[in-house]
């Protein structure tokens, strides 16, 4: 087990602890949720920066980074349904085309074929992320709740656009493969 792969592991781990603080009747809740989901969401960018540079790029780094990625992103959707904030056909949109991708990028690794994320994907989840972080703080800006849940859902909106286009894209060019 290398670093980036226990840092993979160790975002995994943070999506149910975001999650049930996220869904608690706590004071401040969001804050709290949002630290970690920050934290889980830079990881990935470092244990990514520590793979490649420190030549430990695994099978199962492979695997398990992108998964952390759809678990987290998923996670934070599902909860954000569940307290009404996002609606539930622009949640089910992305989930179902990150665990379908995620799906297909198994098939690739199972069968030794590269499968790496595009500019467009990468892009679509910092979309993903800023967008969720948007909306999980919303109602902790006096004053400009509406507002910047509005941002927050147009965010979002965009963020699904780019999660079907590259998602579309990996079927045309990995379909013929």
């Amino acid at each position: 087990m290398n670093w980036a792969n226990i840092i993979t592991i160790m975002r995994i781990i943070l999506v149910p602890i975001f999650l049930v603080i996220l869904l608690t009747e706590m004071e401040n809740k969001e804050i709290f949720a949002f630290i970690i989901f920050i934290i889980a969401a830079i990881s990935d960018g470092i244990d990514g920066y520590i793979a490649r540079k420190y030549h430990q790029v695994t099978e199962l780094g492979k695997f398990l980074d992108p998964l952390a990625d759809k678990l987290l992103v998923s996670a934070a959707l599902l909860a954000l349904v569940y307290l009404q904030i996002v609606e539930t056909w622009i949640a089910a949109i992305i989930i179902l085309r990150e665990f379908f991708i995620t799906a297909f990028r198994f098939y690739f690794l199972v069968k030794d074929t590269p499968f790496s994320a595009s500019w467009i994907a990468k892009k679509k989840t910092l979309f993903q992320i800023i967008s969720i972080s948007v909306l999980i703080l919303h109602n902790k800006i006096p004053g400009y709740e509406p507002i910047v849940k509005l941002a927050g859902t147009y965010l979002l909106y965009f963020a699904a656009i780019l999660t079907i286009y590259s998602g579309v894209e990996y079927l045309i060019k990995y379909s013929r493969k």
